[in-house]
């Protein structure tokens, strides 16, 4: 029996039938030796040999003592026949010694299919103080400031010195910024730079009107003495972004047409008006004496929205019974609704010049159902929601267990999902916001999913889906978003994607015409109650 199957395996091998790994790829890195607590670069070159593009890639080092402090923006999707260079940072540890590491990178495919085997180990030594070059290397400095503020134009300095006597050619020189920083300006790179010589290259970037941090990393590309070498620097740097302070000629500059949410002062339409019998008017002088001190410190408009968040529930009880939609009322109340609560943050962010408004469902008479409040910042919708305690992107809050019931509600109720933008102050006056929450759906779900998830289980999930058709997808990504992490990577560890997708196609068959539960994840615990 064992020699068959070894002949087997012989057969196999000498026809060539294994699976062929769909890319080539090569690992560097820029230094074995490392300041301890210093810096470091792993290069990745990918080149896409298989039949379909990839999406993304992941790398990991096996040695806990060393830390990725930044991973490289993947150009999705590196088509077939492509080749990219990535580079990763890496902190050193702290103490000395010589350590070997080992890198294994996966590669996701535009299937979502997981394409493992590609690994590489390095020995790296950890000293005390780096020494220096030895002469005739190419020495690079780059000064980047430390803190930039939104919208401002500021300088990142390249010098390059050549320290011996042999010239040295310069190739290409790239400079690895964040997202939202662009170059405006670039002066000339030298062809070449003599023994003793140095020369500085300086970059004009325009910084975004957002808060944004990490690593600028600069590389050049040279000949020395013939030989191909490579030079890598990174910078720390951080954009702060703090509109409480801009005019509104800055203010429109950020925001673009998303300014209309800020110069509104009204929270909702007169529905709520004759509902609740007084005005939603955000006055801006008395609010923002209340805003404004919370915020004074933050860095951002998602930093100052927690600041507000807090103390709203630090300084108020919630109950169900609304009073008004007067902002200024509702501050000096003791005991305030969810709804109340949703106004009064949205007001707080309008003062201090966060365009912000009220979502709600709108079922074609009543437009008070579900408040939530949405703020804009970096580019994206941020969603607030008292009732359920959440403060998250509005992909993240897609991925909760209380969306799931609005999207029936939106895709079989006949409800639709608005933002309050009123105007002339009579009858309904809204912006359909439901399409933005329901486009490209499945793949928002599979995103936040595939974050609660090991990396082993992304594959045994994506068969399962698979064998479903498109609403029994949504409807299981939901459940799995809904589940907490631990028991989520537990059931698909242990048990098999066919069986666990049966389970999940009859539990859709039951359901999906049911009023789903306002929280989700009374469905996982029906789910995970069949393998107990």
């Amino acid at each position: 029996m064992k020699k068959s199957a070894f002949l087997l395996l012989l057969i196999i091998f000498a026809s060539g039938c294994l699976i062929k790994q769909p890319a080539v790829v090569t690992f560097e890195i820029d230094r074995t030796v490392v300041k301890a607590g210093g810096t470091f670069h792993i290069i990745v070159t990918i080149n896409n040999t298989g039949k379909v593009a990839f999406i993304g890639a992941d790398l990991a080092i096996n040695n806990p003592d060393f830390k990725i402090l930044q991973n490289p923006k993947f150009p999705s999707p590196l088509k077939v026949g492509e080749k990219v260079e990535l580079v990763w940072i890496v902190k050193a540890p702290d103490k000395p010694g010589v350590y070997t590491i080992g890198v294994p990178l996966e590669l996701i495919d535009e299937l979502h299919r997981t394409w493992k085997g590609f690994y590489h180990e390095f020995t790296i030594t950890v000293v005390k103080e780096e020494t220096k070059m030895p002469p005739g290397e190419l020495s690079m400095e780059v000064n980047v400031p430390s803190s930039v503020s939104g919208g401002k134009i500021f300088n990142i300095t390249v010098e390059l010195k050549n320290s011996g006597m042999t010239p040295i050619e310069i190739g290409e020189v790239s400079v690895n910024l964040l997202d939202g920083l662009k170059i405006i300006n670039r002066s000339k790179i030298p062809e070449k730079i003599y023994g003793g010589q140095s020369y500085k290259i300086v970059y004009q970037i325009d910084a975004p009107y957002r808060h944004v941090s990490g690593y600028v990393t600069v590389i050049v590309n040279y000949f020395e003495n013939g030989n191909e070498k490579k030079e890598i620097v990174s910078r720390y740097i951080e954009i702060t972004w703090a509109p409480w302070f801009a005019n509104n000629e800055t203010l429109r500059k950020a925001y673009g047409d998303k300014y209309y949410w800020i110069e509104n002062k009204y929270l909702v339409d007169g529905y709520w008006i004759e509902r609740f019998n007084s005005t939603p008017y955000a006055n801006v002088s008395i609010l923002r004496n209340y805003a404004l001190p919370l915020v004074l410190k933050s860095k951002s408009e998602v930093e100052a929205a927690k600041k507000i968040y807090s103390w709203i529930l630090e300084h108020y009880k919630f109950g169900d019974t609304t009073a008004s939609v007067d902002p200024q009322k509702i501050l000096q109340q003791n005991k305030i609704s969810y709804a109340e609560g949703q106004l009064l943050f949205t007001a707080m962010m309008k003062s201090i010049n966060v365009p912000s408004r009220i979502v709600s469902l709108y079922n074609g008479t009543d437009c008070i159902i579900n408040p939530l409040s949405e703020f804009y910042s970096g580019g994206r919708w941020y969603v607030v929601d008292f009732k359920h305690g959440f403060i998250g992107t509005r992909n993240e809050y897609i991925a909760t267990p209380y969306f799931p019931r609005v999207y029936q509600l939106l895709t079989q109720g006949n409800f639709k999902l608005v933002a309050q933008a009123p105007e002339e102050l009579k009858g309904h006056e809204h912006v359909d916001v439901g399409p933005d929450y329901l486009a490209n759906l499945k793949d928002k779900l599979m995103t936040q999913v595939e974050k609660k998830l090991n990396p082993m289980l992304k594959t045994k999930l994506t068969l399962m889906l698979n064998r479903m058709n498109e609403n029994e997808q949504i409807f299981a990504l939901f459940i799995f978003a809904s589940a907490p992490e631990k028991e989520l990577n537990e059931m698909l560890l242990k048990y098999d994607y066919k069986d666990i997708e049966r389970s999940m196609t009859a539990l859709y068959e039951f359901y999906k015409d049911k009023p789903w539960p306002e929280n989700f994840r009374k469905y996982w615990y029906i789910l995970r109650g069949v393998y107990k």
